[in-house]
């Protein structure tokens, strides 16, 4: 990625967000962007409020930052493309004060700083990685480095030689204990011991792949990784036997780092969330909700506590060409402080980053609302689902429903989601002939619009013209039929087993089996039945081999006929397209009518009929199909805003050029895909190839939903025909009974 040159300042932001939190969790409140504490109607128990003050700092690149006392050591870094050299360096800052100090600490060029310990005498221990040698004889070399303050080398020991034998040596992480004695972990699950002076002193290996190292409250060093029985465990050094010890479990769903804060406590960062970890206790407590806070986790680098008590963070925002770093400083105040807006909960079983960013830019500028994320499945899916579900189904859900995951016309039915046409045909900024219509009509039902999708990737089955025709959509018989006209042993996709087959004639295309209005099924009219047939041709289980030849290999010597593809860009369909090395076509996934090409939601969502605070809710959504969004916010998927989709597909068009040792004009790839042992160079696509894209737009048959129950009524009561217990009409008539019944009593 290529990025600008910055002034080497830190800028004072005067951003304050807040959160009001209770002993047990956090509540979400934000920031009004202008330093007022803003925040909502404070639920009983929530007495007190982390704010959330930003501090913007203008560096080149940091990647690991340490706290030691009231000051924090960074690692500073640049590429010059002109002399193909990255240079990093050392600074440092006192908390609370602007101006940094770049260390006299010279590290040379590529040589890479992969961590960094500041000692209790002042001194900075760090590993430093770099490559060595010419030719084709390179090697990884790692050598252990103190400094002094003031930049003086104490100490310079070559320690490659821990990973003597082990193919690809690298150091991940460092910790010093009490006594000053070293730990570094590598890349796997091996843990070495040094002394002070840099002296091998023990050698461990952890149970699994290494996680994490870091010194805990008692000044023993620890390290995580999975345990045996599931869940991370952080397991303590014993330095008297320099062997493992202790093992604490029951930690919370939160990897992103560990760091010692007061005596028996341990914070840490993952999910959304920042928890304390009572190591006495072995109990955490959710203390911070990032999004609630107006910060983006996904951007946190490191979390520690201050000695006067504030949570303090280091933010990396990769996500611009120049990169943007924040300290945030969470200090606790009284709830009362905190200015109140209306709550307006958004339920979700996992955020999407792009949702999280509205999220947290809505907070941070609306005056009247503020946005509580909920995820249901941040800690058990399953469980998480049927919740949700039922939270909705009871009246009791959140505002704003992300349909991404959802029954949506389940939903639909049962009268839970608004009618959007409203507030579209209320707001002059938003024009539904300017939006590609298949994406803006996915939700829309008998004149009603049920939700949003804001952006989209297309789903569908793809094969050669020779083998399935030009005209896109075919049926279960086609399908049976292709397969007959070719050698035993020729794959239709990838694979297969009787369950995937299942799924890929069936449940991608419910809709085609059920009518949601009328609560009439279509399982027992013959058509099922021949899907189970056709199911049952293929193994109970993959017979993948490590033997195999490649999907490409095999698609290019017609040993495998089709693929499912998910086309999120321009250069995915191109690799596919290069892949066969003759004429598509979209042909979709077997239905009995209809393209079987759907568009796939990357993000949709609704708003429930009972929420109170409807007009607000719109606020939130509309973000979403205004220009802004669409034209900066979405960079995996295709755009709904068809201004956007068309300056996308423009783009895939635009040839890039190199300029050679004669000064000609080169063409060069834009970028290079690879699948498995296969590899395209793509260049700029063609008015053809994007006009191919394009007309699968326009045909698609709807959004592809998702009902978990009624998939699960039919695998499990195919299971009996695949082991033959039932006939496949046995098995179509239960199954068209159990899902009418399912239907009608959710309609």
């Amino acid at each position: 990625m290529k990025r600008s040159k910055l002034y080497k300042k830190f800028i004072s932001a005067g951003l304050a967000a807040a959160c009001v939190l209770s002993l047990a969790g956090c509540g979400g409140k934000g920031g009004d962007g202008k330093g007022t504490p803003q925040g909502e109607s404070k639920e009983d128990g929530k007495d007190f409020v982390y704010v959330a003050e930003f501090q913007t700092v203008d560096t080149e690149n940091v990647s690991t930052s340490v706290l030691s006392g009231d000051t924090l050591y960074y690692l500073d870094g640049n590429y010059n493309e002109e002399t193909e050299e990255y240079i990093q360096k050392i600074g440092k800052i006192k908390i609370g004060e602007t101006t940094p100090e770049v260390l006299p600490i010279t590290i040379e060029p590529n040589n890479y700083v992969n961590s960094m310990i500041v000692e209790e005498d002042g001194n900075l221990l760090t590993v430093i990685n770099r490559s060595e040698g010419e030719g084709d004889n390179w090697k990884n070399v790692c050598y252990l480095i103190r400094y002094a303050p003031d930049g003086t080398e104490l100490f310079n020991q070559d320690v490659t030689f821990l990973g003597e034998g082990m193919e690809n040596f690298y150091i991940q992480g460092m910790a010093e204990d009490s006594q000053g004695n070293i730990y570094i972990c590598g890349g796997e699950s091996n843990i070495w011991i040094l002394d002070k002076e840099g002296n091998k002193a023990g050698e461990m290996t952890a149970d699994n792949w290494i996680n994490s190292i870091f010194t805990m409250p008692n000044g023993n060093v620890a390290v995580t990784y999975w345990g045996n029985e599931g869940g991370m465990v952080v397991n303590e050094i014993d330095p008297a036997t320099k062997k493992l010890g202790k093992i604490y479990k029951n930690l919370p769903d939160a990897y992103n780092g560990f760091t010692a804060a007061g005596e028996n406590m341990l914070l840490m960062s993952g999910n959304n969330k920042v928890y304390a970890y009572d190591i006495t206790a072995e109990t955490s407590e959710e203390l911070v909700n990032w999004i609630n806070c107006d910060v983006d986790s996904d951007y946190v680098r490191s979390v520690s506590m201050l000695e006067d008590g504030r949570i303090f963070a280091v933010s990396v925002d990769w996500s611009e060409e120049k990169s943007k770093t924040e300290f945030i400083y969470l200090t606790k105040k009284p709830a009362s402080e905190v200015v109140e807006k209306e709550v307006i909960t958004l339920g979700t079983m996992y955020i999407d980053q792009e949702v999280k960013r509205s999220v947290i830019e809505f907070n941070k500028t609306n005056q009247k609302y503020r946005i509580e994320v909920k995820e249901y499945g941040a800690d058990d899916w399953e469980a998480g689902r049927t919740q949700l579900n039922n939270e909705i189904i009871s009246g009791a859900g959140p505002d704003i429903i992300d349909l991404t995951y959802s029954s949506v016309d389940l939903y639909i039915a049962k009268g839970i989601l608004e009618d959007l046409n409203p507030f579209v045909d209320g707001d002059a900024e938003i024009k539904r002939e300017d939006y590609v219509e298949t994406a803006f009509s996915a939700y829309e039902r008998e004149g009603k619009m049920y939700g949003i999708v804001p952006s989209f990737m297309l789903s569908t089955v793809v094969g050669k013209t020779s083998d399935v025709g030009s005209e896109p959509g075919w049926t279960i018989d086609d399908v049976m039929a292709l397969k007959a006209s070719k050698p035993e042993g020729t794959e239709l996709f990838g694979y297969g087993t009787k369950d995937s087959a299942l799924r890929y004639c069936c449940t991608t295309a419910l809709d085609s089996f059920i009518d949601w209005e009328t609560g009439e099924c279509k399982f027992d009219d013959g058509y099922f039945e021949k899907v189970l047939e056709f199911a049952n041709t293929f193994p109970k289980e993959s017979q993948w081999s490590e033997e195999d030849d490649s999907v490409p290999t095999k698609i290019q010597s017609g040993r495998l006929l089709l693929q499912e593809l998910g086309i999120s860009n321009m250069e995915s369909y191109q690799m596919h397209a290069m892949m066969y090395g003759e004429p598509i076509t979209f042909i979709g996934f077997p239905t009995n009518g209809g393209t079987g090409s759907y568009i796939q939601a990357a993000t949709s969502l609704g708003i429930n009929s009972k929420a109170k605070a409807k007009e607000g809710a719109w606020e939130f959504l509309r973000t979403f199909l205004l220009e802004d969004y669409q034209n900066n916010n979405i960079r995996w998927n295709f755009p709904s805003l068809r201004s956007a989709l068309d300056a996308q597909f423009e783009e895939a068009m635009e040839q890039e050029y190199y300029e050679n040792e004669n000064g000609e004009k080169v063409k060069q790839p834009k970028t290079t895909w690879s699948y498995d042992d296969w590899e395209a160079e793509i260049y700029a696509a063609t008015q053809e190839e994007v006009d191919a894209v394009k007309h699968l737009i326009d045909i698609v048959d709807g959004v592809m939903t998702n009902n978990e129950e009624i998939n699960n009524i039919i695998t499990e009561e195919a299971a009996a025909f695949f082991e033959g217990q039932k006939s496949a009409k046995d098995v179509a008539d239960v199954v068209q009974s159990r899902v009418k019944i399912y239907v009608n009593e959710n309609r």
